[in-house]
């Protein structure tokens, strides 16, 4: 994914019991100590975030790791995007997974 990019996940269901955890399997072989943003929003891909994390270079374009973030309290069923900001044009993360926790 690169600046400006987004994904869109319809009908996650959250339940009537908070989830207020977020992990996301992520890889990235970007260079020169550069970094991203991935931001969780609801509904929209412009609605405030309700979580995010930053994402450096992993080792590699295959090499994963798992990292959690806190978000705000979600209840619900809600059309989830995952929005992706960077200073640099290249590609700067592989997503494999998402999940979020109680």
């Amino acid at each position: 994914m690169t600046n400006g990019d987004w994904l869109r996940f319809d009908g996650v269901d959250f339940t009537s019991s908070a989830a207020r955890t977020f992990s996301a399997r992520v890889a990235s072989g970007i260079a020169g100590g550069a970094s991203g943003l991935v931001e969780v929003r609801l509904d929209s891909p412009t609605a405030t975030p309700i979580g995010s994390f930053a994402v450096a270079d992993t080792g590699g374009w295959q090499s994963w790791r798992t990292i959690p973030a806190n978000i705000a309290a979600t209840t619900g069923v809600h059309t989830v995007y995952l929005t992706f900001t960077s200073g640099q044009p290249a590609d700067f993360v592989n997503v494999n997974w998402l999940t979020f926790t109680h």
